[in-house]
């Protein structure tokens, strides 16, 4: 096989491989940046698989990929924020696909879960995004986030935890009551009764 052929071989593994995988890595940078950056990040994570196509993990490239993309996203996000451009990690428009459905009373539960989601650490945050958006199993989070699985384990129970007090805080009527002051011994306050 000539080097032409090779080449050929090898850009057509690398189409196939880029047809399978570019939707997937282009909502995760939508849901991240949204839609003015979702394909330029899409882009520039397959130029760096083509470059590195010999790295990516054919058993499950996916969690590389977004490993690639967590790290253009990570950048553009430093480059916002030194420009002054954004001051949340989330976009505020609706960026969902077109002609996917929106129901209306999902809308204020999906604000609560995006201002809990915002108020974790960088790091527990994108754990949490890649399993519940991403649908990844928590060995592959692990590998975006450059991690075992017992450290992603740990953060995933200390990040739910937190969401869930984030979610469910105490009414703001209940403050908590002073300790009731100790009752005295019995044989006294008979005494006292006498």
């Amino acid at each position: 096989m000539s080097g032409d052929d090779a080449e050929d071989v090898a850009g057509g593994v690398f189409t196939r491989f880029f047809t399978r995988h570019y939707d997937e890595v282009r909502r995760y940078a939508l849901r991240r940046l949204g839609p003015d950056a979702a394909d330029d990040v899409a882009s520039e994570t397959f130029s760096v698989a083509w470059r590195r196509f010999d790295r990516v993990p054919r058993d499950e490239p996916l969690p590389w990929l977004y490993g690639v993309a967590r790290n253009i996203v990570r950048a553009r996000f430093r480059e916002m924020r030194r420009h002054g451009a954004m001051s949340t990690p989330f976009p505020r428009d609706d960026h969902r696909e077109p002609g996917s459905p929106d129901p209306t009373g999902a809308v204020a539960e999906r604000d609560s879960a995006l201002r809990a989601l915002s108020r974790l650490g960088e790091t527990d945050r994108e754990l949490i995004m890649l399993l519940a958006w991403e649908g990844l199993e928590v060995r592959e989070a692990a590998r975006v986030l450059g991690c075992t699985t017992a450290t992603a384990r740990v953060r995933l129970y200390r990040a739910r935890r937190r969401i869930e007090r984030l979610l469910d805080p105490p009414p703001p009527d209940c403050v908590p009551r002073p300790a009731a002051s100790p009752r005295p011994p019995a044989r006294t306050a008979l005494k006292e009764n006498q």
